[in-house]
């Protein structure tokens, strides 16, 4: 696993393409997993190094948000409580009625919902770190970030991604900018997100970039008379300079125009 900060330790795997990562921070009092991805055997490094870090200590899960690759290997905790934003057991239950391509098939063990819930912020004090939980929508309706207040860390889940976000909410993309606002008025030094590298706060006015270039592009080709599948707007006009994109990301950006054009 790669040490971020001390003890804050990253576990990454390959959830169809997209560089996945799981978050461990231990702190004096307890010992946190940020996302448990794609299956139970995913996590195995991390209860490695939860017993060698973190002995002990009281565990807590954190789903950032209800995605298949964020939460199928919750049931390596099944005796552990696990917190997510209040909306998360609901579209989670909803989501493991139905399978798609998109989303695949649960682990054979299942996968537990949140046992402890809350509306826009959980704060856990400790005498070496205060870890926050802030409920950040906007790629989906219960995304939130977790905010390390000591290391000035920000652990992003979905709600920022490199090298472009995933539009997931519907009529969510003024909420989401209002979000992504908010966060930069953390004192934030290092962001992690779910997917990409770790980078500072210009993540954060990249996605914001991105996300409003994508809606008013669509918005204008539209009104000329353009079809869902007839849209030119390459990514390489909204992001950062020398950016680009894989095979995985080129397709994530032409989803991104579409679900961009049916809500326009």
């Amino acid at each position: 696993m790669e040490e971020l900060r001390h003890n804050v330790l990253v576990h990454r795997v390959d959830a169809m393409g997209f560089p996945t990562a799981s978050v461990v921070v231990v702190t004096a009092a307890r010992a946190l997993v940020v996302d448990t991805l794609t299956r139970p055997q995913d996590m195995e490094p991390v209860l490695e190094a939860l017993a060698e870090r973190a002995p002990g200590r009281r565990r807590l899960v954190v789903n950032t948000h209800h995605h298949w690759d964020h939460v199928y290997g919750n049931a390596a905790f099944a005796t552990t409580d696990i917190v997510a934003q209040r909306a998360c057991p609901r579209l989670l239950e909803a989501q493991l009625r139905g399978v798609s391509e998109s989303v695949p098939a649960p682990p054979p063990d299942g996968v537990p919902l949140p046992t402890v819930t809350f509306g826009d912020r959980l704060t856990y004090v400790g005498e070496d770190e205060t870890v926050h939980l802030i409920h950040t929508p906007g790629h989906s309706e219960d995304s939130l970030v977790a905010y390390l207040d000591e290391a000035a860390v920000l652990l992003a889940g979905d709600t920022l991604e490199w090298p472009l976000p995933n539009l997931g909410q519907r009529d969510a993309s003024e909420i989401w900018v209002r979000t992504l606002r908010q966060l930069k008025q953390l004192p934030v030094t290092t962001i992690l997100p779910s997917h990409g590298p770790a980078l500072g706060k210009e993540l954060i006015d990249a996605n914001e970039r991105y996300l409003t270039g994508v809606y008013e592009a669509v918005a204008d080709l539209k009104r000329r008379g353009a079809d869902r599948h007839e849209l030119d707007v390459p990514a390489a006009t909204l992001l950062p300079p020398g950016v680009e994109l894989d095979e995985v990301y080129q397709a994530a950006h032409r989803r991104n125009l579409e679900f961009a054009w049916d809500e326009a």
